[in-house]
């Protein structure tokens, strides 16, 4: 009689009862688990460093080129009102402006162009302005053997001659790494129309000239910064009525205190003509007096200490000097049918405007000045930021790919020799019941927990690296600037991203496990 044997499927553990062995197994490989845990750390850090350093400087790059724009607001509206520009520059500015902004509707008013004329014109100004960055892009060799030397929008005009397009369009075939922005039919509907819209932008340049000669005739010869600095004023109303689109609320207010503060930056640079200054700052600097120079003024007026010693000794010197040529006017003549006073040339001071000037503002516009250097050393430092993949740039996209390559490899490395060392502890589990599943979940969780906690420390660290580097880099004034809410993502997904690798580069090596004879596994020492 045969006996019937019944083969039943291998009990599964727990899932919890899993993690309660592999948590064990962690424990008593501690040194062995730290060492994965650094490298993690360590490349989690690398992870993270790059990604606040191209998140904050993203950030940085745009408060920064906001700030810079009002900082130069001053610079721009003396530059509209005294010279009318030319079709080129015209093209790029309504390019770059947007439907119903002040630009637009200065355009729009000036020359004269209703809503349907102008939206056809901005659009118009828009495709010339990408052919002409797409020009500006290419590297001389490129440019030359698509338009030779033709430059702005000369280009245009080269195009529109049969020989300069032959040659545009046969460089174009050969050139395989040039891709153009539009088609070819697109650019030739745009050079049918360009004479209409050279027209239109010749119109605009002979607008801005007539506002510009009312302007000047209002000047009557006083520099445009004295005039600017009653924005608010008479002057404002001026601007307005010659056709500019200039708003008395936010950009007239911000145009009066920069002209007021290039005025106020002038009087003091001129008190570098006084002996007098010269000295203070010479005392103060412990330098010769002939070694002071305008830097060294403003580096000290941020001062306000210095700042009020500074303004009592200017309005000493303007007192004097007011003093000197009333005594001057007074004297007697030095002899007969000389016309010079008996006054000692010693007593002459240097003549000053302080009016209005009081310390605090002479710290204000010395901070403003190290604001203005620091804003540009920002630009400098941020060129390119935003762009490429995920906004890292082409160098940071390249680091990260490295980083997580070394994170991957490393971690491979750490789970291979463990795995290396604990064939016997495979070969007993396997004897006991241990399945293949099991012995791969095992390996996979325990890297995993390892990844977990690697990347939170690395994560933490690497932050804490990022955000010293670029205050260290920008200074405390672009603290404000920091994208706090993008940097917490940031590491969240960085923790995510060692847990991540960790598990993945722990598939192999559980694997090879997992696949280990028990008979084999014992054999091995």
């Amino acid at each position: 009689m045969k006996k019937e044997i019944n083969v039943a499927n291998q009990p599964w553990l727990g899932f919890s009862r899993i993690i309660q062995i592999t948590v064990d197994g962690i424990r008593y490989r501690l040194f062995r688990a730290s060492v994965t845990v650094a490298v993690i750390a360590v490349a989690v850090a690398f992870l993270m460093n790059i990604l606040s350093e191209s998140l904050i400087k993203r950030s940085v790059a745009r408060d920064t080129r906001d700030r810079i724009h009002e900082m130069r607001l001053i610079l721009d509206w003396s530059s509209r009102l005294t010279t009318p520009g030319n079709p080129e520059s015209v093209l790029r500015e309504v390019a770059r402006s947007t439907p119903g902004g002040p630009i637009y509707q200065e355009v729009a008013g000036m020359a004269g162009l209703d809503e349907a004329t102008m939206t056809a014109f901005h659009q118009k100004c828009s495709q010339g302005n990408s052919y002409l960055d797409f020009f500006a892009n290419l590297d001389y060799a490129k440019r030359r053997n698509l338009i030779h030397t033709a430059t702005g929008i000369g280009i245009f005009r080269r195009l529109q001659t049969p020989n300069g397009m032959e040659q545009f369009t046969k460089s174009l075939a050969d050139i395989h790494s040039i891709r153009f922005t539009t088609s070819l039919d697109d650019l030739n509907t745009f050079l049918t129309d360009w004479g209409k819209l050279q027209v239109q932008l010749q119109a605009v340049v002979a607008a801005r000239a007539k506002a510009v000669a009312q302007i000047r005739q209002q000047l009557a010869g006083k520099p445009i910064t004295d005039a600017l600095a009653d924005a608010t004023g008479s002057f404002g109303d001026t601007v307005r009525q010659a056709g500019f689109v200039f708003d008395g609320e936010t950009v007239a207010p911000l145009v009066a205190s920069q002209a007021q503060a290039e005025l106020d930056v002038k009087r003091l640079q001129e008190s570098m003509d006084s002996n007098a200054c010269k000295q203070l700052i010479a005392q103060r600097a412990n330098v010769l007096p002939a070694d002071v120079n305008v830097i060294m003024m403003w580096k000290y007026l941020g001062n306000a200490k210095f700042a009020t010693r500074y303004l009592e000794r200017m309005k000493q010197e303007n007192e004097k000097a007011i003093a000197y040529e009333q005594k001057m006017k007074n004297a007697p003549p030095k002899a007969e049918g000389e016309t010079k006073a008996t006054i000692d040339d010693t007593e002459q001071g240097t003549r000053l405007n302080v009016a209005g000037l009081v310390p605090e503002r002479l710290v204000e516009l010395a901070e403003a000045r190290d604001m203005q250097a620091s804003l540009l050393r920002a630009e400098r430092l941020t060129v390119g930021a935003g762009l490429g993949f995920m906004g890292l740039g082409e160098r940071l996209a390249w680091l990260l790919f490295v980083s997580l390559l070394v994170c991957g490899i490393g971690i491979a490395n750490a789970m291979l020799m463990t795995v290396t060392e604990r064939f016997t502890e495979i070969a007993t589990l396997k004897c006991l019941g241990a399945l293949d599943g099991f012995i791969m979940l095992m390996f996979v969780l325990e890297s995993s927990f390892l990844g977990v906690v690697g990347g939170v420390i690395g994560a933490i660290l690497g932050a804490l690296i990022g955000l010293s580097r670029m205050l260290a880099a920008f200074g405390l004034n672009f603290a404000g600037a920091i994208p706090a809410t993008d940097i917490v993502v940031a590491v969240f997904a960085s923790v995510a991203m060692g847990m991540l690798l960790a598990g993945i580069a722990a598939v192999l090596p559980s694997f090879k496990a997992a696949r280990l004879a028990p008979m084999e596994a014992m054999r091995i020492e």
